[in-house]
């Protein structure tokens, strides 16, 4: 349970920062976020490799295998629903669907993975 701790707390974080955004709650917060020039785009880094590091610690760094490639679970799982909520945008007014955000994320996720404990697991097999 201790090990899924920080993930609940993360992921329930990006939740209502979501949640937040998506209903325009706090507008004042994000118009200052968006006068800071990339602040966003360091958010969505920071954020989205935190949640995958905290998601592959709460899956104690289960690996996918995919061919010879080994894949942390967690990280693809994470990508998954963040490139989902990034397209999801689209429908929302107060929200806008950037791929810049999405990469931004991913980046994020692929440094996470990296500074895994797992990584040097990770390698293909020869």
């Amino acid at each position: 349970m201790l090990r899924r701790l920080p993930f609940i707390l993360i992921f329930s974080a990006v939740a209502l920062i979501i949640y937040a955004a998506d209903m325009r709650l706090h507008s004042k917060f994000f118009r200052w976020m968006a006068s800071v020039p990339h602040l966003d785009k360091v958010l969505h880094f920071a954020l989205m490799g935190l949640l995958a590091w905290v998601t592959n610690i709460a899956l104690n760094h289960h690996r996918l295998h995919l061919g010879s490639l080994r894949l942390l679970t967690g990280s693809i799982v994470i990508s998954v629903i963040v490139a989902a909520e990034e397209y999801s945008q689209a429908w929302f007014p107060a929200r806008t669907c950037d791929w810049r955000d999405l990469v931004a994320d991913l980046l994020g996720i692929t440094l996470a993975s990296l500074l895994s404990p797992a990584a040097p697991q990770l390698r293909r097999e020869p």
